[in-house]
């Protein structure tokens, strides 16, 4: 209330000084009042002039008059003198009304007929008239507020001689309606906007400094002054896009929500030219710059846009996490990231789904790689494997983990134990079954690989392997990283995942996880979010986009931070439960013993890739490279070609010395004519 009323006081004085200084008046207004004075002035001579030709017609009228009718006097005294004798000749020359009368009778109503036929014209407005006008109208205003300050006080003053206790009361009251009108001006500070005096006449040509068929465009104003008015908001969000030269031919009534406003635009230009705007037009609608969003409303018309106007928190209130007994979920079923700005949950399935989640220090990764990790120490069907090699991983939920790293050193032969389960579980599936299926006895695994860029040049090479054979082996690996370019990864794999999480982030990682080099201009601004400096201030922590194989759109979300003490009661609680084990005997594939290790590794391999009939000699190079890069990776430094020649040639040799009577073959496909290595020469060499 105090507020409103404040608030509603600074803007009364504020209009109180433009009154007193005229600056309520644009060129227009005093162009009209200027010119309105002309046409005044003009109309007071042209009524003096016409009154005074009337005037001067009507005494020569009356001078005709009177001759005539003294010729008729005359005329009749002389028909009395002759009656009597004396003949009449002594008046002759006397008689007749003189014709210089009704000449000037002629010129002055020709001067009349002139004068009905004048019409106005106007002088030219010239900037110093303009502010003539202007200085004209201030001292105007001056004499009226002095005048009435002087009324009035002179009445309160005659009430107070009279009646003490009246004036005190007039005093209250006068008081409180000021109050009033404050707390009324608070509520909805709309500018006061005069509208323009209307011309008195109709001039023949547009006179300068002036249009008299259009008023001013009126200035932007904050959308907060819309208050809970909808017609107000469209007005506050069609200036301010007008004011920036926004190519938007339609402004919807906004729809009012929790956190702000909705709009629906129409727009002429491209998403990309409205989203370079909003820099811009956040200070106009005086709202952070992190808080103003738009997107395409739908695929199928990019001229319907939506602009969201976040005034207040929308996660000021978030969802409680759920409670979850040990073993009560599968990780075959969905589990939320968080709540959207509209309300809505985000769920995916950690089931054979990748996650990448990019942040910087301050943005929230914790909290969300606690929400995964939560889950899936709740499930049945599934353990977790936790590397961080700079800090403390999932801090309380740790101790729920199968296996966990702490160093770059412990996470290498951690992740090539993972690899070679993956390989394992990808070579005992039946033809038939595409993936593996997660069992409380052979569980999926969820690895939680935080600081990925801290690993080894071997360990993100064994990271990105695990990407690759992951999903058929239903191995999760969920990746945090505060860089998510190829220098820092070790290899393009920033849009592979199929779950991608942005928090605060830099502006370089955008296009790179999101897989699109426009993403920033199609909406997606997580680098606008600002990562928390301190516990105390928890700024935009935990706000995220994400893209899913159910979400595509640059929608803000959030994830709710799980308290430490909850986190570790409900880790104490499933680990006393039992956790899902994970066998230490890992499947392996059919493959005799007494293999050599060459056809063995070459069978792996085949494995890898689902068991082709056949591989091509580029593809197993590959492998070869990234499995014994001081044994294959010598040629690195070479053209494809040479290095495939040299590879190739250097894997007969090893299979010639192992004893392994298996030759490539060249086969010829769409691609062109490759050297291949069969499946079943394989196998048939290693039983032999």
């Amino acid at each position: 209330m105090a507020g409103s009323i404040g608030k509603g006081a600074r803007h009364l004085r504020g209009e109180w000084d433009r009154w007193w200084t005229a600056d309520d008046q644009t060129d227009t207004h005093i162009a009209h009042r200027v010119l309105n004075d002309q046409y005044r002035i003009w109309q007071r001579i042209h009524q003096r002039t016409k009154s005074e030709v009337h005037q001067n017609i009507g005494l020569l009228k009356q001078q005709q008059k009177q001759a005539t009718y003294m010729q008729m006097q005359r005329m009749q005294m002389q028909k009395q003198m002759r009656g009597r004798g004396y003949g009449g000749y002594g008046l002759m020359g006397m008689g007749g009304a003189s014709p210089m009368i009704s000449y000037r009778m002629m010129q002055w109503a020709q001067l009349q007929m002139k004068i009905n036929q004048q019409e106005f014209e106007f002088t030219e407005l010239t900037p110093g008239m303009l502010e003539i006008g202007r200085g004209q109208l201030r001292a105007r205003r001056h004499r009226a507020a002095a005048a009435t300050a002087l009324g009035m006080a002179a009445v309160w003053g005659l009430i107070g001689w009279a009646s003490p206790v009246a004036a005190a009361l007039l005093l209250v009251v006068a008081a409180a309606v000021s109050s009033a009108a404050a707390w009324s001006a608070g509520r909805n500070p709309k500018p006061r906007r005069p509208p323009v005096p209307r011309l008195l006449f109709v001039p023949k040509t547009v006179p300068e400094h002036t249009e008299p068929a259009q008023e001013p465009e009126p200035e932007p104003f904050p959308i907060r002054e819309a208050g809970r008015d909808p017609k107000r908001a469209q007005e506050s969000v069609r200036l301010a896009l007008a004011k920036h030269g926004a190519k938007i031919t339609n402004v919807a009534v906004p729809e009012q929500t929790d956190w702000g406003w909705r709009v629906r635009l129409v727009s002429e230009g491209t998403l990309a030219e409205l989203v370079r705007l909003l820099p811009k037009l956040a200070p106009t609608l005086r709202v952070g710059e992190n808080r103003l969003t738009v997107q395409r409303t739908t695929p199928e018309d990019a001229a319907d846009l939506t602009m969201r106007i976040l005034t207040s928190d929308p996660f000021a209130e978030p969802l409680p996490y759920p409670q979850r007994s040990p073993g009560s979920c599968t990780i075959t079923q969905p589990v939320s990231l968080g709540l959207s700005l509209e309300g809505e949950t985000t769920p995916v399935v950690l089931a054979g789904q990748h996650v990448i989640i990019t942040a910087n220090t301050g943005g929230g990764k914790s909290a969300l790689t606690q929400c995964l990790a939560e889950y899936a120490t709740a499930c049945r069907d599934a353990v977790v494997v936790d590397i961080d090699p700079f800090k403390r991983g999932l801090r309380s939920l740790s101790q729920a983990a199968v296996r966990s790293a702490r160093t770059a050193q412990e996470a290498e032969p951690l992740l090539e134990e993972l690899v070679e389960r993956a390989r394992a579980r990808i070579a005992s599936l039946p033809p038939t079954q595409p993936m593996w299926r997660p069992t409380p006895d052979a569980p999926a695994i969820v690895v939680f690989l935080d600081e990925f860029p801290k690993l080894s040049k071997r360990g993100r090479e064994l990271g990105i392997d695990l990407l690759r054979l992951g999903r058929e082996a239903m191995v999760t690996v969920v990746i945090c990283t505060q860089d998510a370019s190829e220098d820092a990864m070790g290899d393009a794999i920033a849009d592979v995942p199929g779950v991608r999480i942005l928090m605060p982030c830099r502006a370089a990682d955008v296009p790179l996880v999101i897989g699109q080099s426009d993403a920033v201009s199609r909406g997606w601004l997580p680098h606008l979010l600002v990562p928390s400096p301190d516990e105390k201030d928890p700024a935009d922590a935990g706000r995220f986009y994400c893209i899913t194989p159910q979400h595509r759109e640059p929608i803000l979300r959030y994830v709710s931070p799980l308290p430490a003490q909850e986190a570790d009661r409900r880790a104490r609680e499933r680990v006393a439960a039992g956790l899902p084990r994970l066998d230490p005997a890992v499947p392996a594939a059919q493959v005799p013993d007494g293999t050599p290790e060459i056809a063995r590794m070459l069978l792996e391999i085949f494995a890898t890739e689902g068991d082709p009939e056949v591989l091509s000699v580029a593809v197993i190079a590959d492998h070869l490279v990234r499995r014994d890069p001081a044994v294959w990776g010598r040629w690195e430094d070479k053209d494809d070609r040479t290095r495939r020649r040299l590879i190739g040639s250097a894997l007969r040799q090893h299979l010639k010395k192992a004893g392994v009577p298996v030759e490539p073959e060249r086969i010829t496909t769409e691609d062109g004519r490759l050297m291949v290595y069969r499946r079943a020469d394989l196998i048939k060499a290693a039983s032999a």
